[in-house]
């Protein structure tokens, strides 16, 4: 009896502890919403006690809802939903086919659902990015997710409301500094939110650092280790570290054997047979046995029949944008699973006839998927190419902001608007 009572008495210290943490980090989301400039941020009045009780949210979640049923940041760049638009939004994504069991729309980043899930462990994250059949470990706790993004808006708007300058490439895409800026600005406020990491390593890995990305990407998989896309961009830091290292030398294969083996995790990780036939090719490419790598070409044939034809469409326009590393990518990619493949070998000269890119001209961020040509994804069938992770977040909900505009989306059921505007 004294060992239980001595949990229960624990327990409650601990609910307590974790409930004046939660509070306080209420409390820094609503000084910030104070210093805005006025009219950035909309928020709406407290939930009541029998909407929340309806709503059957852990307390700490449901504790922001307590506060303000609803928040929309940044002139409506991203938003929690009230209580009652949740269950609508809920039920229109989930005729749509768009969620798992058990999930709960709370709000929308760009063209995103943000998603409580059913189980936040093994989801790997408290807060689920959605779009396009795609899901993502997104933040650690839903208010840390609100902190974050109103401390990010303060980088993305100036003192009057407006986009700072410098920001933003010539169609409205941000630029790899204002993102990398970007995503250290929310790890700030949410160390353990997968997706901005993830994002951070991508960007430091086509910036050259290959050594901080993958330490960035091994901590997002000690995080959400289910995570498949984590998975895909440590093979490919570790395929370029690979590169890096002498030929022959033990560090070449020790990266190249890692890099094989995170390939193999993400294939692991998915049921979609395009998206394993992207992995497993990934992973024959990393792969130095011959025979191994032959045998890897056939699932991704059998997986994928048309994969090397959906890699030549995607060649002939990197080649078109003068896009010299994805096309050297592709091109790679293609031949390894089919060697022979008279497309791809007609492409050959055009790819080593592109300039390279020099420390001068870093490589550019890829185009959101939305932006793809039906040919460079396999026609309609949807073949994911290697800028199908890009679609997950940041790309389609930050880097496709266009200059004075939201790119949220207005379908139905998706779109609240909290009413009370932000404190001046």
């Amino acid at each position: 009896m004294a060992s239980r009572r001595a949990t229960v008495i624990g327990s409650g210290a601990l609910s307590r502890r974790h409930d004046q943490s939660t509070q306080a980090l209420l409390d820094r989301i609503e000084d910030r919403l104070i210093d805005a400039p006025e009219g950035l941020h909309r928020t709406g009045p407290p939930a009541s006690a029998e909407a929340l009780a309806k709503a059957e949210l852990d307390p700490e979640i449901g504790a922001l809802w307590a506060r303000w049923d609803g928040l929309e940041f940044g002139n409506g760049e991203a938003c929690l939903l009230s209580l009652e638009a949740q269950v609508e939004a809920t039920a229109v994504a989930a005729e749509a086919g768009v969620l798992a069991p058990g999930d709960r729309v709370v709000g929308e980043l760009g063209p995103a659902l943000l998603v409580i899930p059913a189980d936040p462990w093994e989801a790997g994250a408290e807060i689920v990015m959605v779009e396009e059949g795609e899901r993502a470990p997104y933040a650690s706790s839903v208010v840390r997710l609100a902190l974050g993004l109103v401390a990010e808006m303060s980088l993305l708007y100036d003192d009057d409301g407006e986009y700072r300058e410098g920001l933003f490439e010539e169609f409205g895409t941000l630029t790899a500094r204002a993102e990398r800026k970007l995503s250290r600005r929310r790890l700030d406020f949410d160390p353990d939110a997968p997706f901005p990491r993830f994002r951070l390593a991508q960007i430091l890995r086509r910036a050259g650092e290959l050594r901080a990305a993958k330490k960035e990407l091994e901590r997002v998989l000690h995080c959400a280790p289910e995570f498949e896309w984590a998975y895909w961009e440590l093979g490919r830091t570790q395929l370029d570290i690979a590169e890096r290292d002498q030929p022959g030398s033990r560090g070449e294969a020790t990266s190249l054997a890692g890099a094989a083996e995170s390939f193999e995790a993400a294939a692991q990780r998915v049921r979609d047979a395009p998206l394993r036939a992207l992995f497993k090719a990934w992973q024959a490419r990393a792969t130095v046995d011959d025979e191994a790598r032959t045998a890897l070409a056939m699932i991704v044939r059998e997986l994928d029949p048309g994969f090397a034809a959906a890699r030549e469409a995607g060649l002939r326009e990197a080649i078109e944008d003068q896009d010299q590393q994805r096309a050297s990518e592709l091109l790679a990619l293609g031949l390894t699973i089919e060697p022979r493949h008279l497309g791809l070998l007609a492409q050959r000269r055009a790819v080593e006839e592109m300039p390279r890119p020099t420390a001068a001209t870093p490589d550019p961020e890829p185009r959101p998927a939305s932006t793809e040509s039906r040919s460079a994804r396999g026609g309609n069938r949807g073949t994911p190419d290697d800028r199908s992770a890009d679609r997950l977040g940041p790309t389609a909900g930050k880097s496709s902001r266009s200059m004075g505009k939201s790119s949220r989306s207005t379908t139905k059921g998706r779109k609240p608007r909290p009413k009370s505007h932000n404190k001046r």
